[in-house]
């Protein structure tokens, strides 16, 4: 059953049962019990035999609905939801807050420059022209600046925190910009290049599914070619590959 994109999450002091949680989410309470079956949504906390539920579920079920709205099945938004770790909300990781974070990877409201030199002095405003250039960050309007994709911004903020040159950080994002520009030709190319017998209506659904099938199977296909690199297998253990590939070098 598809979950309302539009839930509006309480904050976090507010406690539900299961009954108030299904009331504000619009689902059946045998959809909540699903979801933490098949591990999409964390377990509640315990209070003897009730389960409580706080606003971190409810942000989780409308995470979950956004990205069917995108063409999402359950079993890859479990795969996704997977890749973070168990409980947490996708802001959390990317550094946002619940209210910034409309949908997945998707811009919100655009930035001034003294909000992105908040985030990121070393290279704001100095060496913003660089940061252009990478389409990390994109001029829409007099003063403002758009973030295609925050997950990649926090990274930049993340990799110069630890140390890496701004040089290195940009030097990555432009081939990320490179490589991406590659696949959205190739994927222009072949819906243009429609089939003899294709159903118009069809190839629309084909296209609005396939844009979120697109950027989660590039995502993933980015971090199973990672763990080629650095020599491991399907089973492997990336982090500890990463450990040990830092603690070689000087």
């Amino acid at each position: 059953m598809d979950i309302p994109a539009t839930i509006t999450p309480p904050s976090d002091g507010v406690e539900l049962t299961v009954d108030e949680l299904a009331i504000r989410a619009g689902l059946p309470v045998r959809t909540i019990r699903e979801y933490q079956t098949i591990g999409l949504l964390p377990s509640p906390e315990r209070r003897g035999r009730v389960g409580i539920y706080r606003g971190a579920h409810l942000a989780r079920l409308a995470l979950i609905g956004r990205l069917q709205e995108r063409g999402y099945s359950l079993a890859g938004i479990r795969d996704l939801v997977g890749s973070w770790r168990d409980g947490a909300d996708l802001g959390e990781v990317l550094g946002l807050e619940a209210d910034q974070l409309v949908h997945l990877d998707e811009p919100g409201a655009p930035a001034i420059p003294d909000q992105l030199a908040a985030v990121l002095p070393t290279l704001v405003p100095h060496r913003l022209d660089d940061l252009l250039a990478t389409g990390v960050v994109e001029a829409c309007g007099p003063g403002r600046y758009c973030v295609p994709s925050p997950s990649l911004l926090q990274l930049a903020v993340d990799a110069l925190a630890v140390g890496y040159e701004p040089d290195a950080v940009l030097a990555l994002f432009a081939t990320i910009r490179d490589a991406t520009t590659v696949i959205a030709r190739a994927t222009v190319a072949l819906l243009a290049d429609r089939p003899a017998n294709g159903d118009a209506d069809q190839l629309v659904a084909l296209a609005t599914r396939g844009r979120g099938l697109l950027a989660h199977g590039t995502g993933r296909f980015t971090i199973h070619a990672i763990g080629r690199q650095l020599g491991i297998d399907h089973d492997g253990d990336t982090t500890t590959a990463l450990r040990q590939l830092l603690e070689d070098r000087p």
